[in-house]
């Protein structure tokens, strides 16, 4: 790939280990050895871990690039990924991510629900579908695949089992550090534009189908920043030595909010 926007797959985006992106510093930051792994080593990955992304990647196909989804996803007719049958659908779909048939239906559902939205339809609407830009950022190269780029303004959408209340969306993002991600994709297209950029989740409940649309606040977007500038200071620093992480024992503290009063 090359500094700018990129016209390339998803499939090619995620095996491109040049460039770092919010999932390699998300992992370097949180858990350094599994990172040298994955990205200094380069194992393989565990094929099951695979399948647990298979059906938010089927709804992002299904909203942002429906022209592509059946050449890259199909439905098999049974509830489970296993047995003769089953493997047999495999070698008569190379290349396919697949779905059980429960997950199909329930994928169908989840995107009539988003179709019927007061909001979420109309932020994916004249702009780019999966817009991959490189950009160097505090002297790494870095990468990022928006799900939706507007004018001035990045869309990421996610599927979730947990409440979209305030409260259980921070939760959320916190817990899976999408203030990183979010930081990240705004900074990446303001340094490539010139122009700001806001940050808009647009969450999908997997139990009933409800749907909260969340911008990313100026607080929200520091914090992000806070964590990706740490990852990049610290694997600078990794590069440099060799070392990406600590062997034998050691310390293990806790934060001041956990502590007991």
């Amino acid at each position: 790939m090359i500094l700018g926007i990129n016209q390339i797959s998803n499939e090619g985006y995620h095996s491109d280990r040049e460039y770092e992106s919010s999932s390699s510093l998300k992992l370097f930051l949180f858990d350094p050895k599994q990172y040298f792994k994955k990205y200094v080593l380069q194992e393989r990955e565990d094929d099951k871990e695979k399948t647990a992304f298979i059906f938010g990647s089927y709804i992002h196909s299904c909203i942002l690039e429906p022209s592509k989804t059946t050449s890259e996803f199909v439905v098999y007719e049974g509830a489970k990924r296993y047995g003769k049958k089953y493997e047999k659908f495999k070698e008569e779909n190379p290349g396919k991510q697949i779905l059980t048939e429960i997950e199909g239906a329930k994928a169908e559902w989840m995107i009539d629900k988003f179709a019927h939205h007061d909001i979420a339809p109309n932020l994916i609407a004249n702009g780019e579908a999966e817009q991959t830009l490189c950009v160097e950022i505090d002297g790494i190269k870095i990468k990022v695949r928006a799900d939706y780029v507007t004018k001035n303004a990045v869309h990421d959408i996610k599927t979730t089992y947990s409440g979209l209340d305030k409260e259980s969306i921070l939760t959320t993002i916190l817990k899976y550090n999408y203030d990183l991600s979010a930081a990240l994709y705004v900074d990446a297209f303001e340094k490539w534009t010139g122009e700001e950029f806001v940050f808009n989740f647009i969450f999908m409940n997997k139990k009933d189908g409800a749907i909260e649309v969340y911008r990313a606040s100026h607080d929200l977007l520091a914090n992000g920043r806070r964590k990706y500038k740490k990852a990049l200071k610290n694997l600078i620093r990794a590069r440099k030595s060799g070392i990406y992480y600590q062997e034998g024992i050691q310390e293990i503290t806790i934060p001041p909010h956990l502590e007991f009063e």
